[in-house]
Order: structure tokens, then C-alpha cells, then sequence
């Protein structure tokens, strides 16, 4: 089965992507920046002077969100269709393809493209004004830069020829700041005011075959050249008519139509053609006492304008399958953005959570970083280096078991509360109470994650039912062990004493490099940092924000819940380094 995908497809999945930024209920785009550390780290491979290509899978996006740091909800105001950037070459060096529908494999452009899109059938000037070729004579341009802002075509005179120009948009201001790049130029669906031919309007005929006309079934005996007017143009529209000039004997092109100009346009055609037969008849109005017939008959290419008209929906005539995104990164963007950290990695994500929610996040910005505030510290931590907290040793105060010895139940200080998330592992002895250890007990080593509580319960493997009576409130033999949470540094807050940090996976920052289960810091056991052997103890009686940072008992989770939404789009760079009074305007552009 053969089939194709069209460009209308694609300029519809253009549009729709942009319109979801501002439908009655619209889509939540965020750009994002992360991975603070070097590519040289972990598993992505790479270099910072060679940046990895992105990975397309599950794993990887993941990693993306252990990586983030902050991100932008991106404003319908910031996103436009785009096409790419062709500048008007003035030195003559460069033919324009001119404006056809069915460019193909078999009809190429002067360009060699295939289809219109890929082919340059338009250019902007250096005042940024946007101009459709529709005729270009064959020649290269080599004029001065057009200036016409005219709603109908124009005639620009160059060596060897000339062009016929339609003047499609002039980019504001506005526009050449915020989205004009290199590469791609921003173009908008709406046409500037009264700038629209009418659709079907016809403008250009192109000879395909010269034809070879003969009078009185003699040779062309006529010396000058023969103007046949009001030549009617067939087809499904109405109105048009052209003028065909036919060679005289005198020159190089005697007997042959040498060029087809329209003098009417018409309107409403999809399809057209100019036959012999009334070239000849109106030959016979015209020269009553001079026959006309052909000898080979000419065919003339009459050139349909896109749907609408010229002019009518730049974005769309002008292939404006591409959304580009401008985002603008103002120095801390209300403290979510770091200023003392580089970033390599920037993407958009769609619809994110709220952190430990099923809602879509819709604020302005976000922090994606984790902070502990800090009671106290000596030194000062650096930035991406490794930090660790040891965990104390959990008191137990209690033990008691179920009446059918398949739960036990552990009891433990307040001091020693433990984290939402905490892994334990308990290792085995013998239970205390009747019985022996591997009958009334457990043996062997269990890991369990509680929640956020000092008492907790786990289930055992029993060989017989333990006595209802059994409770053990005597120092059981069980050990009971911690692993210590690991992140690597984002910033460190000195005036504040905060501690923003990440805790990535893939370089075992986060994650327990035996179990490889995320351990999260709590508690106001110590952190100390690998690099600049810095210490700072947790202030877990502290429940203040600190510049947007709301913290509850000294610590605060990102904005975003990390693995919600979906990555649309992910772009690997080379290292970013940021200032306080420093701003980024990234540009990303997608095509559909």
C-alpha cells in the first residue's frame, strides 16, 4: 500500500500544538534546565566539549527528572509558527525558485528541490520584510533589495530578466526580539491587513512548450512580434483572460509563443489550462485577414495559487510546519533558578504534577530541587559536590507480636522517628518469650520502607502461631539498620544556611549503592559534604520560608512530582554558566 503523509498533516499538527497553549482548557508546557554535573559522569557518556545525543526511552526519562533543576511554564504569547531562514543573496550569485504547487521527483525547482517547501521560493531583506517569489525569469536576483509593501504582485527588474514578487509580511519589532533566530524566522496565520489575493486569483503562466505557429498553412511570414489578447483561461474559476505573444519570423523565435502575460486574474480556479483553439480564434477577431494555426502545439502551465489566496495565511503558504518556543530565564526567576550553578540539559514537559499530587502544576516557575535548612554548620559546601547523611541507630522501645505470630509491631523513641520512605533492615535473632527463635521468631534479613511514624509493622515468617500473651519489652535481639542518603550539592545558601540539592540514580546520588533503593535525607542527624568536608545539622524545629522556599521541619521537596507529565523534548548542550544579573533567552523549535 502506498501512502503519504501531506504537508497540510503536518501544518495541522503545527497548529494544534500551538493552539494547545491557549485553548478554554489549555496544556501546561515547561521548559526546564538540569544536570548541573559533567557528561563525563554516570552512565550518559559524552563529554562536556561533545554533549551526549538524548536517549528516547523510559529510563532516561527519568533521569531527566533526577536531573532537573527549575523549570518555566512557557506563555501562549511565546510560541509561533516558523519557517526556515532565507535571506535575500543581492550579488547575483543566487536564482529564487519561483512559487509552484507541483514540484516533484519529475519536476524539480531551479534549486533541485522536490516540493515546494524545501525549495527558496521566497526571501527576507535586511528590513525584515518577507517576500514570495512567483516568477523569477529564469535569472539570478541581483537587485537592490525590493522596499514595495504592495497587496498585489510587483515586477523587480534584474539582469537578464525579472522577478514578480508578492509581498507576504514585515516582522515587528517584537517578533525580530523574541523569535527571529539564524535559522527560522517567526510567521503568524493571520495575513497583515489587506494583504490577501483572492483565492483562486491566477498571476503567472510559464510556457512549458514554445509551440510552433504557422499563418495561411505558410511559415510565419511576419516579421514583428503578434500580441493575441484577451486569450480566455479555462478551467473551474471565472474571469480569467491572458495575452500570448507569438514570435515573428524577423527573430531568433519565429512561430513560437515567447511569453503569456495575464490581464485579468480571475478568481476561484483549483485548476486551469489555455488551449490552442482560442488563441486562434481570438488570433481571427484580432487579424481578420490572417489565419492562424499550429504547427506543434504549445502547452502553457497556468500556476494555481494556494488555498486562500496569496497572502492570505503566510504560516501555512509558507510552510510553517515548525513551533518555535521562546523562553526567557531571568536571573533567579523568583529564587527557583540557581545563579551560582551551569546547567547542560534543556527539554519541555507536559502536564507535571504538583509535588505528591495527581494535579497539574500551573505556577509560573518551579524549583525541582530538595533543601534542608540548617540548625548549624562548619565550612561551607561546594557546589556539585557529594553530600551524605549518616542515620543514627534506630532505639527500639518495644516489640510485640501479633496472636498468630505473622506480624510483628516495632516501637520506637520519638527521637529516633522515622522518615517517609526509610529503609530498614532488620536482621534476624530470636524473638524473645517461649519458644525458640525459629519457632516463635523470625530469622534471616528483611527490608522494609515504613512511613513517616515511630511505630511500624512488618510481617514474618513463623513455623507456629506465637502465644496472644507473647510481648517482648525487653531489649530484643534483633539488629535493626539505616542506610545513609546521598545527593550532590546545587547551592549552598550561606546567608540563609540552605542546602539545595539533587538526587540522581544513575550516579548512585541518591540511591543506596547495594540496594539501589532512593534513600531520603531526614532527620537532623549530620550532613557533611565529600569535597569540602563541610558539616551542617539539620534545623528540624524550623517550618519558615525563605525566599519562596517553604520548609517543613528544615526540609522541602521539589515543586514538581519527579516522573509526571511526559518529556517531549529533551536537548543535550555544552555547559551554561549562569549570573545574578544575568538573563538566557532560549529558543527551542520543533518540527512537526
Amino acid at each position: 500500500m502506498a501512502a503519504i503523509i501531506t504537508s497540510k498533516f503536518r501544518f495541522h499538527n503545527a497548529e494544534q500544538f500551538k493552539e494547545s497553549f491557549s485553548e478554554a482548557v489549555a496544556t501546561n508546557y515547561y521548559l526546564f534546565v538540569g544536570r548541573p554535573s559533567e557528561f563525563a559522569t554516570g552512565t550518559t557518556g559524552g563529554t562536556d566539549s561533545a554533549p551526549p545525543t538524548p536517549v528516547d526511552n523510559r529510563r532516561s526519562e527519568a533521569y531527566n527528572w533526577d536531573d532537573m533543576l527549575a523549570a518555566k511554564k512557557i506563555d501562549s504569547t511565546g510560541v509561533t509558527h516558523a519557517i526556515p531562514r532565507r535571506d535575500l543573496d543581492v550579488s547575483g550569485a543566487t536564482t529564487y525558485d519561483m512559487y509552484r504547487p507541483n514540484y516533484s521527483s519529475a519536476n524539480t525547482a531551479t534549486s533541485t528541490a522536490t516540493n515546494l517547501f524545501d525549495s527558496t521560493f521566497y526571501f527576507m531583506t535586511s528590513a525584515y520584510r518577507v517576500y514570495k517569489v512567483l516568477d523569477n525569469g529564469g535569472v539570478a536576483w541581483d537587485a537592490a533589495a525590493p522596499t514595495s509593501t504592495a497587496s498585489t504582485p510587483f515586477t523587480v527588474a534584474v539582469t537578464g530578466g525579472s522577478y514578480t514578487l508578492k509581498y507576504m509580511l514585515t516582522l515587528t519589532t517584537t517578533n525580530v526580539q523574541n523569535f527571529l533566530t539564524p535559522d527560522f524566522i517567526p510567521v503568524s496565520i493571520t495575513p497583515e491587513s489587506g494583504n490577501a489575493l483572492a483565492d483562486g486569483r491566477l498571476d503567472i503562466v510559464k510556457i512549458t512548450t514554445a509551440g510552433v505557429a504557422q499563418n495561411n498553412a505558410a511559415t510565419w511570414a511576419i516579421n514583428a512580434d503578434r500580441a493575441v489578447t484577451n486569450v480566455p483561461i479555462r478551467g473551474d474559476g471565472t474571469g480569467g483572460l491572458c495575452t500570448v505573444t507569438i514570435g515573428g519570423s524577423g527573430g531568433s523565435s519565429g512561430g513560437q509563443i515567447t511569453a503569456v502575460a495575464v490581464t485579468a486574474n480571475g478568481s476561484g480556479y483549483t485548476h486551469a489550462n489555455i488551449i490552442d483553439a482560442d488563441i486562434i480564434e481570438q488570433h481571427g477577431i484580432q487579424q481578420t485577414s490572417s489565419a492562424l494555426s499550429f504547427t506543434t502545439s504549445p502547452v502553457l502551465e497556468v500556476i494555481i495559487g494556494p488555498d486562500g489566496g496569496h497572502g492570505s495565511n503566510p504560516a501555512k503558504e509558507l510552510g510553517g510546519h515548525f513551533c518555535l518556543m521562546d523562553v526567557k530565564l531571568q536571573q533567579t526567576e523568583g529564587f527557583d533558578f540557581s545563579v551560582v550553578n551551569d546547567f547542560r540539559q534543556i527539554g519541555i514537559v507536559r502536564n507535571p504534577y504538583s509535588y505528591a499530587t495527581t494535579s497539574n502544576f500551573t505556577g509560573s516557575t518551579a524549583r525541582q530541587t530538595y533543601a534542608i535548612k540548617l540548625a548549624s554548620n562548619s565550612g561551607t559546601f561546594v557546589v556539585d559536590e557529594k553530600i551524605s547523611q549518616t542515620i543514627a541507630a534506630i532505639s527500639l522501645t518495644s516489640i510485640v507480636s501479633s496472636a498468630n505470630g505473622q506480624v510483628m509491631t516495632v516501637v520506637t523513641s520519638a527521637a529516633h522517628k522515622l522518615a517517609t520512605g526509610q529503609m530498614v533492615k532488620i536482621i534476624g535473632g530470636a524473638f524473645p518469650g517461649s519458644g525458640s527463635a525459629t519457632t516463635n521468631g523470625h530469622q534471616g534479613t528483611h527490608h522494609i520502607t515504613v512511613t513517616n511514624t515511630t511505630t511500624f509493622t512488618y510481617s514474618i515468617a513463623s513455623t507456629r502461631a506465637v502465644d496472644a500473651s507473647t510481648t517482648a519489652t525487653n531489649s530484643p535481639t534483633h539488629t535493626y539498620t539505616t542506610f545513609a542518603p546521598q545527593a550532590v550539592v546545587v547551592e549552598f545558601d550561606a546567608t540563609n544556611n540552605i542546602l539545595f540539592y539533587i538526587q540522581n540514580s544513575y550516579n548512585n546520588q541518591g540511591t543506596d549503592a547495594t540496594y539501589k533503593q532512593n534513600i531520603p535525607f531526614s532527620g537532623n542527624s549530620t550532613v557533611t559534604g565529600a569535597t569540602s568536608s563541610a558539616t551542617g545539622v539539620p534545623d528540624t524545629a524550623n517550618s519558615s520560608t525563605y525566599n519562596n522556599t517553604v520548609f517543613v521541619s528544615g526540609y522541602t521537596n521539589p515543586e514538581l512530582q519527579p516522573d509526571s507529565g511526559d518529556v517531549l523534548y529533551i536537548e543535550n548542550r555544552k555547559p551554561i554558566s549562569r549570573a545574578s544579573d544575568q538573563t538566557e533567552d532560549v529558543k527551542l523549535v520543533v518540527e512537526f
